[in-house]
């Protein structure tokens, strides 16, 4: 089988799954060490695309704020050394309902952002007027009044194993980042996969992964070899803090399991990147 994103042909099968009476194919490609989708999807995932303005509700709301905030404390502590003394401008792609825009506003960014889903750029905007709603980086500047200025930092959190073609999505966005800006991802660990499908087999269940949303698994060896070709030079690759969920008894094992896990990076459920714009090295 043919790797989707290198093009080898060392892609091997990693899983058969079936989700919503839809089977779909995981396979891992051993030359770039991505876990992936084989079948082809929706340019853009329909259950971001089909959200309704009543989903918008408590829960979606503390999803993506104080269900995160532990992550966002730790993005500053990662970040804050690198932040510039100048203005500080901030992008953040796939900005939900605004949840990290509020936090990195109190922080004292001047914050931009789009998602895909129109109900959530929607909300968004109410509290920050420079979100939008758009599915690239080039439709979402187009639609601004005035020209953006250069972002000393881009985030994606939880967005980029959700892109279809990785690499020109980063050129674009390498191609609106200030001179040394940085890129910060969160992600799901394409490494983790291996264990958990070891425990999901050991239960008799399946994966529970939608396909049509994530389409890659990266890990951090795979992060290494592309962001370089990519436009990026990797500053920083480590574990992603839990994101707590409400105390229960799953809850305090799910919390154990993060905090064992994450002593070790290529184990962990979440990693996160830092990267650094460069422009040696871009792909043609």
């Amino acid at each position: 089988m043919n790797c989707r994103l290198c093009g080898g042909t060392e892609a091997v099968l990693f899983s058969k799954e079936q989700r919503d009476h839809r089977p779909f194919t995981l396979v891992h490609c051993r030359t770039c060490q991505v876990i992936q989708t084989l079948e082809q999807y929706e340019a853009v995932s329909p259950d971001y695309l089909t959200l309704a303005d009543g989903s918008i509700d408590q829960h979606r709301l503390w999803c993506q704020a104080d269900h995160k905030e532990p992550a966002f404390r730790q993005w500053q502590r990662i970040t804050q050394p690198r932040w510039p003394d100048g203005p500080r401008h901030l992008l953040d792609v796939g900005c939900g309902t605004g949840g990290f825009l509020a936090y990195a506003a109190r922080q004292g960014w001047q914050v931009f952002g789009f998602d895909a889903s129109s109900a959530q750029a929607d909300h968004a905007r109410q509290r920050f007027p420079q979100v939008r709603h758009a599915t690239s980086c080039q439709a979402y500047l187009a639609q601004l009044s005035a020209a953006a200025p250069p972002f000393a930092m881009i985030t994606l959190w939880d967005v980029f194993e959700h892109i279809r073609a990785p690499q020109t999505f980063l050129q674009a966005l390498s191609a609106t980042l200030s001179t040394n800006g940085l890129l910060f991802l969160s992600i799901p660990n394409g490494k983790a996969l291996h264990w958990k499908r070891w425990l999901y087999r050991m239960t008799g269940k399946p994966l529970s992964l939608d396909p049509w949303e994530h389409v890659f698994y990266y890990s951090g060896q795979a992060l290494q070899r592309w962001l370089p070709e990519w436009g990026f030079q990797v500053e920083t690759i480590g574990s992603m803090v839990c994101y707590p969920r409400p105390l229960s008894l799953f809850e305090l094992v799910r919390r154990t399991g993060f905090a064992l896990l994450n002593r070790t990076p290529s184990l962990a459920p979440q990693i996160y990147c830092l990267a650094r714009k460069s422009d040696a090295g871009l792909a043609p």
